[in-house]
């Protein structure tokens, strides 16, 4: 008989090889980001077209030394990838696969660790759900990032491993599976400060399961969240320069709010700004002219305008933020973000790989410049999702419930804060919320097949039943 753990974890390996070290390489190009987190280790890219392609090489240059006011998870993870292209360059260059193998090692210990759920299924139902897995986490969306230094990727596979050690906490109470959940959520929160609020709804979840979780005693499920939600608020006023949300907040203020409103000026001040800032609409934060480049202008913005304010404006103004949400929508459906190829292969600008697209593709068939469709499809969703859960209440263990109310409510606030945050790169600020959705789609499927298997045996078990003559009257 087929081993079907180790087969689920050769099938995924093999994709990963496949897309991330055999030529040509693909990878996810660098917006800008990369140098927040590779220059303190003095790299810097051969190429560097922005946006347009992968640079597969590094070039190690003192001259490029920078150490940024960013903090992540993803500087942790350079170590492990140094090291191994200590062991394997041969020209004293890095090579990009090696932190893809760093991603990559951390993806297969979240398959490898998922399987053994899928154990006491049928067979069928097994290989099904280890398929539809594949389908889904192998699909080049999500792989192609892993040969990237973004930090969000940190935050997306530890999202998957403390989502993985929850299942195995309650599926057979074990310490270890406790001890690691808690280890990986607070790995997840370092990532990146966009995605630390996860914390808050972990923390939650860890205060109100504690009396169902049995592997810990009550008490350190209490510590854990205070320390996680500590950790988070640390994250988010620490991990980043203190003007660095000013930029966001330009960008979805001057290029999407604005723009849209009927009156302009009366925009401005429910925003707590004034005519004076008229001349910044339709403009980037990142433009010349932009006045985000002018130390003063970043600084008397900021006072004025903050996340807590636009909230409140969005709040007042529901209307606005429907209309914001889907054109962030519209373009997180795009799903595929940048270049995937070094220059080198001779591919075009922007050339995307094909291998292994056609989740993402079927995504972006039906939500990019959708932006209705892809939220009523969420909305369904998590609807569904919700009443699967308590249809199958008694089958699934104690907390599964809170479990998928806390993954709801992540997930929509990612959405919110992808699309209604920002007005750039927002396809590859959707990766947590995409992940996200995706998780939503497969414990659908999986509720669906354990409502399936229950028809099936009940049915074969009253097709067994001898019929007697008071059933027939």
């Amino acid at each position: 008989m087929l081993d079907s753990r180790r087969v689920f974890l050769f099938a995924a390996g093999a994709i990963l090889f496949y897309q991330l070290i055999i030529p040509p390489v693909v990878g996810l190009a660098d917006n800008g980001d990369f140098p927040k987190v590779i220059g303190r280790f003095d790299l810097s890219a051969r190429v560097h077209r922005t946006y347009e392609f992968v640079d597969t090489v590094y070039e190690f240059r003192a001259d490029k030394h920078w150490v940024s006011d960013f903090y992540s998870l993803e500087i942790a993870l350079m170590y492990p990838a140094l090291w191994l292209n200590s062991l394997f360059s041969k020209d004293n260059n890095f090579d990009l696969r090696c932190i893809g193998v760093v991603h990559g090692a951390l993806f297969l210990a979240a398959i490898w660790l998922f399987a053994p759920l899928l154990g006491d299924e049928r067979p069928w139902a097994r290989w099904a759900m280890y398929a539809l897995v594949l389908f889904v986490y192998c699909d080049m969306m999500y792989v192609n990032a892993l040969n990237s230094f973004y930090m969000d990727e940190p935050a997306y596979l530890f999202l998957l491993l403390t989502v993985v050690f929850y299942l195995r906490m309650l599926r057979w109470g074990r310490k270890l599976d406790a001890v690691l959940l808690i280890v990986c959520a607070f790995l997840m929160v370092s990532a990146k400060a966009q995605h630390a609020l996860l914390g808050f709804w972990i923390a939650f979840l860890f205060i109100a399961a504690a009396p169902t979780f049995y592997a810990l005693r009550r008490r350190w499920w209490y510590i854990a969240a205070a320390c996680l939600t500590a950790a988070s608020l640390l994250m988010l006023s620490k991990a980043q320069p203190a003007d660095y949300a000013g930029y966001p907040l330009y960008n979805v203020t001057f290029e999407e709010i604005l723009p849209l409103s009927k009156n302009v000026d009366r925009t401005l001040a429910e925003l707590g700004l004034d005519k004076s800032y008229r001349f910044c609409i339709g403009t980037k934060a990142y433009e010349p002219h932009s006045g985000m480049d002018d130390e003063d202008f970043r600084r008397r913005f900021m006072q004025r305008l903050s996340f807590g304010k636009l909230a409140v404006f969005y709040i007042r103004r529901p209307a606005v933020a429907y209309r914001i949400m889907l054109i962030g929508l519209s373009e997180a459906g795009r799903e595929h973000a940048f270049g995937n190829f070094d220059m080198s292969t001779g591919y075009p600008r922007l050339t995307e790989s094909r291998a292994f697209a056609l989740w993402s593709d079927v995504k972006n068939h039906f939500f990019y410049h959708h932006g209705a469709v892809f939220l009523f499809t969420f909305l369904a969703l998590a609807a569904l999702f919700g009443l699967l859960l308590g249809l199958d209440r008694k089958r699934q263990p104690r907390g599964a419930w809170l479990g998928g109310l806390c993954l709801i409510g992540a997930s929509f606030m990612e959405m919110g804060i992808a699309t209604m945050c920002d007005s750039m790169d927002i396809a590859r600020h959707s990766l947590i919320f995409l992940a996200l959705f995706d998780m939503i789609v497969l414990a659908c499927a999986y509720l669906i097949v354990g409502q399936v298997v229950n028809l099936v045996v009940n049915f074969r078990r009253m097709a067994n039943q001898p019929v007697g003559i008071a059933s027939l009257v």
